[in-house]
């Protein structure tokens, strides 16, 4: 089912470059960055802040709109929609989810601009600790895109590690202590 998902994924990040109408002679660029968090808790409880229902627990202004199914899930095949910050729509397909593994992962198409996949695996690291790492891999779907793709770098990978385990840890001493 996961091969499926994930080919699926792409066959939509094909078709959205194909449909593009691609003629530039640019050439198209691809990052990947990773960073990593330590995080307070285990492993099958800090997995579901990472899947598209419980993200808004840590991630202000998180507000996916889902499509299939309608009424949102934390499940493989999940299908949602975002906005970025630059107003620009992004369909999201979660192609692995394993709380119990400590692994989660997402494509996410920004139409005619980016196809990106998003690993995360959640590791223990001690008694009540966990280490998650997150891997972006972003490929420009146009030469427009090669701008968004050059952001992913290591001052970006900071930033977010620090955003990141700041909040998710906050969200999960919050859940200890309400």
């Amino acid at each position: 089912m996961r091969i499926y998902l994930a080919l699926s994924a792409w066959s939509v990040v094909l078709l959205h470059s194909a449909l593009a109408g691609e003629t530039a002679t640019a050439a198209l660029e691809q990052q990947t960055q990773s960073f990593t968090i330590e995080l307070n808790g285990l492993v099958a409880d800090v997995t579901p802040l990472f899947g598209p229902v419980h993200e808004a627990d840590w991630a202000p202004g998180w507000s996916p709109r889902f499509i299939h199914p309608a009424q949102g899930a934390q499940e493989e095949g999940v299908v949602f929609t975002t906005t970025s910050g630059q107003g620009k729509d992004r369909t999201w397909v979660l192609t692995v989810y394993e709380a119990r593994e400590g692994r989660v992962g997402y494509v996410v198409v920004t139409p005619g601009v980016t196809a990106t996949e998003i690993q995360i695996r959640v590791v223990p690291d001690g008694e009540q600790h966990c280490k998650a790492t997150i891997t972006y891999r972003r490929s420009a779907l146009r030469p427009e895109g090669n701008q968004e793709v050059a952001q992913l770098d290591a001052h970006w990978a900071k930033d977010q590690q620090i955003q990141w385990e700041t909040a998710i840890n906050a969200a999960l001493a919050k859940e200890r202590h309400p």
